[in-house]
């Protein structure tokens, strides 16, 4: 028996909704985690990029925690616009991202490209095809 579209979709969303929730909560009270997947070891160890991955951290588990209550909610059209603010976030994360690339590690460089890429395209998705 084959998912629906729609099915598929709100899986997709809540799968991206429930896997920002996980990293912002993990960047908002350990914020070196975010060394290996993202800055490197290193630069994850800076007080300054500490300071913004907290940030980053607060920023993920608000969308994810919204997100997650309207598609709770079955409020298709609710989610939707938290979908679109998660495009923003990854869109804007997945261009930022590409601009460093060159002064970034390579391996964590790469990994946080993939991750905001496949983030964005479910974002990207789900905004567009929730609600209709």
């Amino acid at each position: 028996m084959a998912l629906s579209a729609a099915t598929v979709t709100r899986r997709l969303a809540y799968g991206l909704a429930l896997n920002r929730v996980v990293f912002g909560a993990r960047f908002l009270l350990q914020p070196s985690a975010a060394g290996p997947s993202w800055v490197g070891r290193r630069r994850a160890r800076d007080t300054g990029v500490q300071l913004f991955v907290r940030a980053l951290g607060a920023r993920d588990l608000g969308l994810g925690v919204g997100a997650l209550a309207a598609l709770r909610r079955s409020d298709a059209m609710e989610a939707r616009r938290w979908m679109l603010a998660h495009l923003l976030a990854d869109g804007t994360d997945l261009a930022a991202t590409l601009a460093a690339a060159g002064r970034l590690p390579g391996r964590p460089a790469r990994v946080a490209t993939a991750v905001a890429g496949a983030s964005t395209a479910v974002a990207a998705w789900s905004s567009a095809t929730l609600g209709r």
